[in-house]
């Protein structure tokens, strides 16, 4: 099996305007033209619906998915004339609102063959296409690559937020509380910005509008707190142009909240208007601080480099964002970390007497970074096993029943156990959900799943192997005894009854395919299936035969192989 991430780099094309429907979108019959990238995607006049295709080759990863960093602004993702993927809801005439700009991953089957995959994405924003990073994995190696990034930036977060209430606390020891508190509220405002665009954002709250929202008003804001911040510092000597910036700032957040609110104005189309006035409040703040150099001191220095550090990181963020420059992830967190020890170099000048007051808190803030990290650690741990185990039924998921699978049979093998797997179904499940809706599909699986926790014993492998596939690995059990379980579990299974919504009672059935394994019969036998991986291959193939013969015989019946 293929292990490992990559980046999609080719295979991309476009499609601008929607594609003909009719008894579903045209896909074959409309003019693709060749894309070098998707998130640089050229030629658009006045379109919001942009199509891509992309050509995935056949792979051998175990459970493959895209990810995608950002969709400006919302997408429908179809495969195999199928929607599998959607984020916000494109009505059947183009038409959508945006809802945030999260990660995505999306499912996609290239298991047994290529696949093409069609991206049907709505944006009335300057900016329309695909963002960041679009990578093809395992979808495990894909979250575990998502919660890596996520808890790095949540921890230098932290670091920086903490560091942030220390210059804050600091200041007010030093009695400049005015322009500690100025400093508090920024750290803060930029705490939170950096937060809600963390990939662990989406996993703490899963609603992607309500984090742009803070992502975007605490942006609006950063002019009005480094005017905050300026004119507290420069109180003897401050200029007009501090309490403008501030009260433009501001006014500026609050008509973009009061148009939201009341109008059809989308917050996002703020954004190019925001980042033009950025640039100008900044700049006239840094002219204005800079006008004043040659009563300069040291702080002064320190307050406006940390300023000037803030300011280049977030601008760099913006021209990356706007595509004027190649793609730059977290420089916004650079920028704060300078603004932060900027401040708190500031105050170790103040006064140099207190570093043994500065020395307790250091050490207080390392405890509390170790213990927050250790807490991140340990989420990260759960969030992993909660990856190994099939969400709907509880049981192990087709990733973990490999990796268990693979030791029982190496055991096995090593000891000459005798092993036995069964590879069993549920008959006309795709009828059952047509007919009485998915939720009594879903409760039936959950039905089965726990009566065959209760049939088998505690140290069999039980996997939801794919939709209505189950299988299980019996160790140290003979072709005889296995075939009485899974006779057992084949009644069990047929008493079972679930009420659908309509009130009806609707009962099921399983097709089952029983593979024995004792030892091997020839050393030719044995030089070919030695190692766990192959015979577990040879296993679940086998199995898997066996179970598509009873189907092909009518279903609800037990087909018993010996292995050869």
């Amino acid at each position: 099996m293929q292990s490992g991430v990559r980046e999609i780099t080719d295979g991309w094309s476009l499609h601008w305007g929607d594609l003909e429907y009719s008894d579903g979108w045209k896909f074959e019959e409309a003019e693709w033209e060749d894309l070098t990238s998707p998130t640089d995607i050229p030629g658009r006049t006045n379109e919001n619906i942009l199509w891509l295709r992309i050509k995935v080759d056949k792979g051998q990863w175990r459970d493959p998915y895209i990810f995608v960093s950002s969709i400006d602004l919302t997408t429908q993702v179809f495969e195999s004339g199928q929607l599998s993927y959607h984020f916000g809801e494109i009505d059947q005439d183009g038409n959508s609102h945006f809802e945030g700009w999260p990660w995505h991953l999306i499912p996609v089957n290239i298991t047994t063959s290529p696949t093409s995959l069609y991206f049907r994405i709505y944006s009335d924003y300057p900016f329309i296409g695909l963002s960041g990073e679009v990578l093809i994995g395992n979808k495990a190696d894909l979250l575990d690559r998502v919660y890596s990034r996520g808890i790095t930036g949540a921890v230098f977060i932290l670091i920086i937020f903490i560091a942030g209430l220390l210059s804050t606390s600091l200041g007010l020891i030093k009695k400049d509380s005015h322009v500690a508190l100025s400093t508090g509220l920024l750290s803060f405002d930029l705490a939170l910005m950096m937060f809600s665009e963390n990939e662990l954002s989406q996993v703490v709250y899963n609603d992607p509008l309500v984090w742009r929202y803070l992502a975007v008003f605490s942006y609006f804001l950063i002019p009005a707190f480094l005017a905050l911040i300026l004119r507290e510092w420069f109180q003897r000597k401050q200029p007009a142009v501090f309490n403008a910036v501030f009260w433009i700032a501001t006014a500026f957040a609050a008509g973009v909240a009061l148009l939201s609110a009341f109008t059809d104005f989308n917050f996002v189309n703020a954004y190019p208007y925001f980042d033009a006035l950025f640039i100008a409040l900044v700049l006239a703040l840094l002219i204005s601080s800079a006008s004043r150099y040659r009563s300069f001191g040291i702080q002064d220095g320190l307050v406006i480099f940390g300023i000037l550090a803030l300011f280049v990181s977030l601008l760099l963020d913006m021209l990356s964002s706007h595509a004027l420059i190649d793609w730059i992830g977290r420089t916004g967190q650079w920028g704060l970390i300078f603004f932060t020890l900027a401040m708190l170099a500031v105050y170790f000048n103040k006064d140099w007497e207190q570093q043994i007051t500065l020395r307790a808190l250091t050490s207080s803030l390392e405890l509390q970074v170790a213990e927050r990290t250790q807490e991140l650690t340990e989420s990260q741990a759960l969030l992993q096993q909660l990856a190994r185990e099939d969400f709907l039924t509880g049981l192990l998921n087709r990733r973990a029943f490999m990796e268990q699978a693979n030791g029982a049979v190496a055991n096995a093998i090593r000891y000459y156990h005798p092993l036995s797997l069964m590879l069993f179904d549920i008959d006309f499940f795709k009828e059952i959900n047509d007919t009485h809706g998915h939720a009594t599909g879903d409760e039936i699986l959950r039905a089965l799943a726990k009566v065959a926790k209760k049939e088998c014993r505690e140290g069999d492998l039980i996997c939801r192997y794919g939709g209505e596939e189950f299988v299980v690995l019996l160790h140290e059990t003979p072709a005889s005894d296995a075939l009485m379980l899974v006779s057992r579990l084949q009644k069990v299974i047929q008493n079972i009854v679930v009420q659908s919504p309509d009130g009806k009672s609707v009962q099921i059935t399983a097709s089952f395919g029983l593979i024995s394994y004792s030892r091997f019969q020839s050393d030719a036998e044995k030089e070919q299936y030695s190692t766990p991986s192959r015979l577990l291959e040879l296993l679940l193939n086998q199995a898997d035969q066996a179970m598509y013969d009873v189907k092909q015989t009518g279903r609800n019946g037990i087909r018993e192989y010996t292995l050869k």
